[in-house]
């Protein structure tokens, strides 16, 4: 789960860490999440699966960080003009 932050479940920090992250992708409090228990285990449909969204969008930033080079560059800001945009055949 923690791989965007480079831990395993044996090393230091890493049930606080995994609270934390829990708590930023699901809405829960802390709190209700550190009552789960020692391995942070839950029978909640509807949690596991936001938790499944978030590993999702961490895999997805750890893939894009990895191959950004390879994607290319979209400069979309010159295509895009004012609705009262004028070209230069219409005077």
């Amino acid at each position: 789960m923690l791989t965007l932050y480079g831990l395993k479940p044996e090393d230091w920090g890493y049930r606080q860490k995994a609270i934390a992250e829990i708590s930023r992708v699901t809405g829960l409090s802390p709190n209700s999440i550190k009552g789960w228990g020692k391995d942070l285990e839950t029978d909640s449909t509807y949690i596991l699966k936001l938790l499944d969204y978030g590993d999702m969008a961490n895999e997805l930033t750890i893939f894009v960080n990895k191959y950004k080079h390879l994607l290319p560059k979209i400069d979309v800001i010159d295509t895009i003009y004012p609705i009262d945009h004028k070209s230069e055949n219409e005077g």
